[in-house]
């Protein structure tokens, strides 16, 4: 099966082709769900960020000039949204920590098991950090943009993003640490 490439998408959603546009929206709509799913760490707000991206892009979807990876540019967007959600925030509830991230290999039951454990502990973790160091983390290893394309994205130095990268990396090792010894000492 032919798989278009997002220009040749994106040209035919321009002129009005819907076959194209839902073709555009299918091959990122997972992905973004899924980055607001744990920056967020709220299925319903998940699903509000991807409404809104969605609708941006539909609006703004002509201006795209093609000056990065149309991932890039539509990931910029998420980005800004999602750090308007958090900022709108009055406080800082507990965040939702019942959903399910796919696996992409079905290990047998006690790997699969353990995987799930210590994923929801990473995502625990992860809502800790401050959520510019969040983000940096999120789209450096779940969405695999090198630290140059986070930069351009959030229209900050290279320095800076590999900066609160290796910040949050710290944190996260050290709350993980003290997590472990914690449940170890529950035992």
């Amino acid at each position: 099966m032919f798989k278009r490439s997002d220009e040749t998408l994106i040209e035919k959603a321009i002129a009005g082709d819907a076959k194209a546009w839902q073709q555009l929206v299918s091959r990122y709509q997972a992905p973004l769900y899924y980055y607001g799913l744990r920056l967020l760490g709220s299925p319903d707000d998940a699903r509000d960020l991807l409404q809104d991206v969605l609708m941006v892009l539909c609006r703004n979807l002509a201006q795209y000039r093609g000056d990065s990876s149309f991932k890039s540019w539509l990931f910029g967007i998420a980005n800004y949204r999602a750090m308007d959600m958090l900022r709108k925030r009055k406080n800082h509830q507990e965040l939702a920590e019942d959903y399910d991230c796919p696996d992409e290999d079905t290990p047998s039951y006690e790997l699969q098991l353990y995987g799930q454990q210590t994923q929801r502990l990473v995502q625990q973790q992860l809502r800790l950090l401050p959520p510019e160091q969040r983000l940096v983390v999120e789209l450096r290893f779940y969405q695999h943009f090198t630290f140059d394309e986070i930069a351009e994205q959030l229209a900050l130095s290279s320095n800076t993003i590999k900066s609160r990268f290796y910040a949050a990396l710290d944190k996260l090792r050290t709350q993980l640490e003290l997590a472990d010894v914690e449940q170890s000492a529950n035992f």
